[in-house]
């Protein structure tokens, strides 16, 4: 669409050109075609100022097996190597096949990968995956260490490396102020890196307080150093609070540690003979005994459940929404996304239905999402736990949630999917006093039936 006064001017400059004007009807014909030109004119301006589009980018990876061949761990007639990663077409469940390089290059394996989109913050998280057909090794063999990353910077990029060696250095990227705090002495669990992001002037104005967003995996919220992707959390916070969409706010990332399945989840599972799980009551006293304390007397913040969230993926999702059942005294907000829900034989789901609820605490507000190329079963059991909130007094007000299509189990799908996340919270802490919970009068409901496709009750 064109505006209006800017045609007027463009048809007074063509007219000015040509010593005439659309006097009369005799030239209404000459007029409709200085419009068009005008409007043509504008047209080809807007073409010249607007932004490029993503390009698709074409990456050539280049894997180089000699070392591998040498000392037998690769047999070049039998195995085969190709790359695993998290952003389309890339896949961490199935190899994109790496065929031999061909003639004067013994040893080399070579693959091209197209992506149509750019993935958050234009990193692409891989690694190089080995399969062994008809050898009993489902699993086969990834290489040691982390995610590496290829940057989309241009049309072509090429990744040439050994099997096991290291990737390119990271472009780190980050927005506005961030404080990296030293591990806490004499912790309940394993020490940890915390970063704090502050909001735009609290240098400045010295007499606000602000609500604070915990969020767990805090390696992987600012940059993408540790996972190969980041959630672009300081970036989008940066531009929404500063854009006025969203109201200041401290956002502490809380790193994990080789611990993380046993500190993210409150009960223990046995798989293949190893037990797994069951610390999440000592990472609970961490956050609310120490981490909490230290952050509420280091910065100026609002420290009661109503102006304090955390929030997670996966296993940290499932912490999340156990944080909020059982101490939403001290989080009157969580962040469930893309919950590992299935985790006990879907403990978190029975343990949300059972748990007592104090009837002088409010509900916490609870966002859930869930991606569906995460799988349908991950889909179905977010839509039982939604049903179990429901049947538990939460009411649809309180809970925000989405099934976003397409998207996978990767940072890149959760940075898509922080913006509505901030918002949501923003939402929470600036919302009217809350009063305790009036709904629910027995702390163990009857359990109906759960119709998960059922739409959620509309608001009173």
């Amino acid at each position: 669409m064109f505006h209006t006064a800017s045609t007027a001017r463009l048809e007074r400059a063509v007219f000015a050109s040509t010593g005439r004007a659309p006097a009369s009807r005799r030239h209404a014909a000459s007029h409709a075609l200085v419009r068009f030109v005008a409007a043509l004119l504008l047209l080809l301006t807007a073409l010249a100022v607007a932004p490029r589009a993503f390009a698709a980018t074409r990456v050539i990876f280049d894997i180089d097996m000699r070392e591998e061949i040498a000392a037998g761990r690769f047999d070049p007639a039998k195995d085969i190597v190709g790359v695993r990663g998290g952003a389309a077409p890339l896949s961490w469940s199935r190899s994109l096949v790496a065929p031999a390089a061909g003639l004067g290059r013994d040893g080399w394996y070579s693959v091209a990968v197209v992506f149509e989109r750019l993935p958050a913050g234009g990193h692409v998280p891989y690694k190089f995956h080995v399969e062994h057909p008809g050898a009993n090794d489902p699993e086969g063999d990834w290489e040691s260490g982390g995610n590496r990353s290829v940057e989309l910077v241009s049309e072509e990029v090429r990744v040439a490396r050994a099997f096991n060696t290291p990737g390119a250095p990271i472009s780190l990227s980050r927005a506005g102020t961030i404080e990296r705090l030293d591990p806490l002495p004499g912790s309940v669990v394993g020490p940890r890196p915390v970063q704090v992001w502050l909001p735009p002037n609290y240098a400045r104005d010295t007499q606000r307080r602000y609500p604070v967003l915990y969020l767990h995996d805090g390696q992987n919220v600012f940059d993408a150093a540790a996972a190969g992707a980041e959630w672009q959390v300081d970036e989008t916070a940066q531009r929404l609070v500063v854009d006025g969409q969203i109201q200041p706010l401290i956002i502490v990332a809380v790193h994990n540690t080789s611990r993380r399945i046993d500190e993210y989840t409150a009960t223990t599972r046995t798989h293949e003979g190893v037990s797994r799980g069951g610390l999440a009551p000592a990472y609970a006293r961490y956050l609310i005994e120490q981490l909490k304390p230290a952050i509420d007397g280091r910065y100026r913040t609002l420290p009661d459940a109503a102006h304090t969230a955390v929030g997670g993926s996966s296993l940290g999702g499932i912490m999340s929404l156990w944080l909020a059942v059982h101490h939403g005294d001290v989080f009157g907000t969580a962040l469930v996304v893309s919950p590992s829900l299935w985790w006990d034989d879907e403990f978190p789901i029975r343990d949300t239905q059972k748990t007592p609820l104090p009837m002088s605490v409010a509900r916490p507000k609870l966002w859930l999402d869930m991606g569906t190329g995460e799988g349908e079963e991950s889909i179905q059991q977010l839509r039982r736990l939604r049903a179990v909130l429901h049947a538990r007094g939460w009411a649809a007000g309180d809970i925000g949630y989405q099934e976003v299509q397409g998207a996978t189990h990767d940072e890149a799908s959760w940075a898509a999917r922080v913006e509505p996340m901030l918002r949501f919270v923003d939402r929470q802490f600036n919302a009217a006093p809350r009063e305790g919970n009036r709904r629910q009068r027995d702390p163990f409901p009857p359990s109906p039936p759960l119709d998960i496709n059922r739409p959620p009750p509309l608001p009173k």
